[in-house]
């Protein structure tokens, strides 16, 4: 399983999350804290880093541009199989509120860059 990594502003609830995705037309499911994405035979799943996981693996570096775009932050990690749910999650939050995405593939930044690049990548 693959997987993003969603920073977004903190006291944002993961009920707040999974009404903004169902606003976006995104087909969602909320049980148990975390969400099912479902998005044109797609499956990605969101849940909140409850236990500040992420906060501890980063970097100074990284905590400081999360920071220094979103200021205090909480992080949602949204596993998937095919990215394309992943990729309309991400969107959907990132509509409504400041978004760093990490694609633990060496990106780190905002959700718009994150866009940028894998439109122009291909």
């Amino acid at each position: 399983m693959n997987s993003l990594i969603a920073c977004i502003p903190s006291g944002i609830t993961v009920e707040e999350v999974h009404d903004q995705l169902l606003a976006e037309g995104i087909t969602v499911d909320l049980q148990g804290g975390r969400i099912t994405v479902s998005c044109e035979g797609s499956l990605a799943w969101v849940s909140p880093d409850s236990e500040g996981e992420l906060e501890r693996e980063y970097e100074p570096d990284e905590l400081s541009l999360i920071e220094g775009i979103i200021g205090a932050w909480q992080g949602y990690i949204i596993d998937y199989r095919m990215l394309r749910a992943a990729e309309a999650a991400v969107a959907a939050i990132s509509a409504r509120w400041p978004c760093v995405v990490d694609d633990e593939g060496g990106f780190i930044g905002r959700a718009q860059e994150y866009f940028e690049r894998r439109h122009n990548n291909g």
